[in-house]
């Protein structure tokens, strides 16, 4: 990892030393080489299907969890329901983080894979990089190999990147073209649940809770042909992922799956476990 860390350094150093001398920064809105979307009245989700965007990533710190705020020691609850709640959250520490994301463990049991159907590979040349943004750029890359969500490599796959501005009009973040790799991919046959139906189902309920996972799809490792397939290059280094990247066209197939069958037990069938074991019945027949 290290080695790694102190190549895209060096690498970083001098891509910034030439873009300085050949007065880049000044030519920044002028040039044809590199695609960057200016911030406006367009959020993220606007290029949801465009683009593979990367969540904000916080290295791993020693932050320690609090659990004085109001939604903890809340005056409604009595004294030994604060207790509990407290204890009930330290035992489940292991699992939270303090801020931001962070890479969660490795999920068993499941993968992620692409099938290219026997396509050529498909390598993208690298975008160029405006000098004001590579300094950020090579914050990112330096976290995800830190994290152990990427590594150097030299893939005959390739997708390039883009650089898209936050509504601050300051940060950046890093999203990566897929769309020619989704193009020659095999679709994955799994059926997706649908909101509509979701709240359909919760509508006759008084309670229930929802949980956010961070930075869920990273828990899925990935195949050796799906990291090269998946690889992506900029100014600073030729990547490839160790962990399912997002904007994959079966990613979120294979996420809801892993999440199915990890909640196999605990969520209720439509028309109740009677329905659906005769129904699985009808169909084993």
């Amino acid at each position: 990892m290290e080695d790694a860390i102190v190549t895209l350094e060096s690498t970083y150093v001098s891509v910034a030393r030439v873009l300085t001398t050949e007065g880049n920064e000044a030519l920044d809105n002028t040039r044809a080489g590199h695609y960057e979307h200016l911030a406006g009245k367009f959020g993220l989700e606007d290029y949801a299907k465009e683009l593979a965007f990367l969540p904000d990533f916080t290295e791993e710190s020693n932050t320690t969890i609090g659990y004085g705020s109001s939604n903890v020691t809340d005056p409604r609850l009595s004294t030994d329901r604060q207790e509990c709640l407290i204890a009930t959250l330290k035992t489940h520490e292991h699992i939270m983080i303090a801020s931001g994301n962070a890479l969660p463990l490795p999920a068993y049991g499941v993968v992620c894979d692409t099938d290219t159907q026997g396509h050529v590979p498909i390598k993208q040349r690298s975008r160029r990089v405006p000098l004001r943004y590579l300094g950020k750029l090579y914050e990112l890359l330096r976290a995800l190999l830190r994290a152990g969500l990427i590594v150097f490599l030299n893939s005959p796959w390739a997708s390039s990147i883009v650089i898209v501005m936050q509504k601050n009009g300051q940060d950046i973040r890093l999203c990566i073209d897929c769309k020619m790799v989704n193009a020659i991919t095999a679709i994955m046959e799994y059926a997706m649940p649908l909101v509509d139906d979701l709240l359909t189902d919760l509508e006759c309920y008084l309670w229930f809770c929802s949980l956010d996972a961070a930075s869920d799809f990273w828990a899925i490792m990935m195949t050796l042909r799906a990291r090269k397939v998946s690889a992506f290059v900029c100014a600073l280094g030729h990547f490839e992922w160790l962990r399912m990247p997002f904007g994959l066209n079966n990613a979120p197939m294979i996420y809801q799956h892993m999440i199915d069958n990890a909640l196999w037990g605990f969520v209720q069938p439509k028309g109740g476990w009677l329905k659906y074991s005769e129904m699985m019945r009808l169909a084993e027949a």
